[in-house]
């Protein structure tokens, strides 16, 4: 039930709904119409907002394929590693081969923090960007 205390944790869609919804009311109690006013000014600023990001997006698009590269990239280290690491693991065991194990083990290690460091690595390029477009922005 949207109110006036969580009307900010739904979603657009949601609000939008509500919002129609408390439109078509003739009279409103005054939590009511407290409600529609919030809601309407808050849908404003998420409007406000998304126009504001579509233009720094649009700002930083050379440097979001590189981004979205590292962070894919990062992903396909991280689920290979545990993949190869995983039955690694399940061959050695089968095999008893207490060393295969546990070098699969630390396959499995090695290739979450390469994959963490890409990602990490594309949150870095993604805040320096933003930061160089707000810089030039002042001035």
């Amino acid at each position: 039930m949207i109110n006036l205390i969580n009307y900010k944790n739904h979603s657009q869609s949601d609000l939008l709904i509500k919002f129609q919804e408390l439109n078509g009311f003739g009279t409103l109690s005054k939590e009511d119409q407290d409600l529609r006013d919030n809601i309407y000014i808050y849908l404003q600023q998420l409007d406000s907002q998304e126009l504001i990001q579509d233009d720094v997006n649009s700002n930083l698009n050379p440097s979001t394929s590189i981004e979205d590269t590292l962070h894919t990239l990062g992903n396909i280290v991280s689920v290979l590693g545990v993949i190869t690491g995983f039955l690694l693991i399940v061959f050695a065991i089968s095999e008893e081969l207490t060393f295969l194990a546990i070098w699969g083990f630390a396959g499995i290690l090695s290739s979450l923090i390469s994959g963490y460091v890409l990602k990490g690595l594309s949150k870095i390029i993604s805040l320096l960007s933003s930061l160089q477009s707000t810089n030039s922005e002042e001035q």
